[in-house]
């Protein structure tokens, strides 16, 4: 089994990017085994910056970063053992250059957020979305709308794959952080890989009211966010490792989801937050803004608000309520990988292939 991540570029390697010394240097390495779960990984060089240059997201630009790639990927593939690929699996189409590379035997488009109505979308990323579901072999999707929608536009073959968690990683016991070593207010967590979703102006009057109540934000925020919610007086930590996260939200009250749909409403309504599963494992009750597709039948609490005001008195009302039992491992089992993976894997056995775990 094989990861090939996004490619990096030439401003990677003038040093653009907090992450961009461990890219390059995977790159410059030729790709690696990870020693823990035995996967090959690797960062392609691919010249064209279309992650920071609008003009280079077209079509025929994206086509041409994947094949000025150096070395060219289906050589590094081939190189790694990856003659023949049995399945590909992308989330993005513009990962098609992978796909291509890699010869797959079927082509599987993970479709987790409705790409056309993120920022900075294309014009025509819809139609070329579109495109690429209508010729991959299967297309997920983490939501029955998500996936209706691309079937009605004639996608060769769509299935809900709802999101899921790790059982071992947040059902075991983790030590309280030093960040909350001293705290003795209850604490309030948000968790988010990115803040073009987050409502900022409603987190930080939401702080600022809650005074009783210490908000923590984990994850990268653009920098003039971060500063704003700092001087409402949240705790901005910034990234962690996905392996500390279970510590965060173990020792906190209240996990929220303060997205804006005024400003998003079309790619929240096909979006079910990964962080409502995590909350809850970790024994939290949930407050969020409606908009997304929470899960059903979660063991904890789940408030969702339609206006910042309830959304603010259902946060104090959770924070200074007793925190609820923290749910058994079984409650969760539906929500696991494994249960999550069945239905891939029984299409790929009837296809002919072995499931890869």
């Amino acid at each position: 089994m094989g990861f090939v991540s996004a490619p990096i570029n030439v401003l990677h390697l003038a040093g653009r990017g907090s992450d961009a010394a461990a890219r390059s240097a995977s790159w410059r390495a030729g790709g690696a085994v990870d020693p823990d779960s035995g996967v090959w990984h690797y960062v392609p060089f691919a010249p064209l910056p279309w992650a920071s240059v609008p003009l280079l997201r077209a079509e025929a630009a994206v086509r041409a970063a994947w094949a000025l790639c150096r070395p060219q990927l289906a050589w590094v593939l081939r190189r790694a053992g990856f003659h023949r690929v049995h399945m590909g699996c992308t989330d993005h189409f513009m990962h098609e250059g992978l796909l291509t590379a890699s010869s797959a035997h079927l082509t599987v488009f993970r479709r987790a957020d409705n790409l056309a109505a993120q920022p900075g979308a294309g014009v025509d990323f819809a139609q070329r979305e579109i495109s690429f579901a209508q010729r991959a072999d299967l297309t997920l999707c983490p939501t029955p709308t998500g996936a209706r929608h691309l079937q009605e536009q004639g996608a060769r073959e769509t299935m809900v794959m709802p999101n899921a968690i790790r059982l071992d990683r947040f059902f075991s016991d983790a030590p309280i952080p030093v960040e909350y070593a001293e705290q003795t207010r209850p604490i309030v967590v948000y968790v988010g890989a990115a803040d073009h979703r987050l409502d900022v102006d409603l987190v930080a009057r939401a702080v600022a009211e809650t005074q009783d109540c210490h908000w923590v934000l984990i994850g990268p925020l653009r920098a003039r966010s971060a500063e704003r919610l700092r001087r409402a007086g949240a705790d901005v930590l910034g990234p962690r490792p996905h392996d500390r996260l279970p510590a965060y939200l173990q020792h906190a009250r209240v996990g929220v989801v303060p997205f804006s749909v005024t400003k998003y409403g079309p790619l929240l309504s096909e979006t079910s937050p990964l962080k409502v599963l995590e909350y809850a494992a970790s024994g939290l009750p949930v407050v969020g803004t409606s908009g997304c597709q929470y899960p059903a039948g979660l063991p904890t609490p789940v408030a969702v608000c339609n206006s910042a005001d309830a959304f603010i008195a259902a946060v104090r009302s959770c924070a200074l309520r007793p925190k609820p039992p923290r749910p058994r491992v079984e409650a969760f089992a539906a929500h696991a990988w494994q249960s999550r993976l069945a239905p891939l894997f029984g299409w790929l056995a009837d296809r002919g292939l072995a499931s890869p775990c």
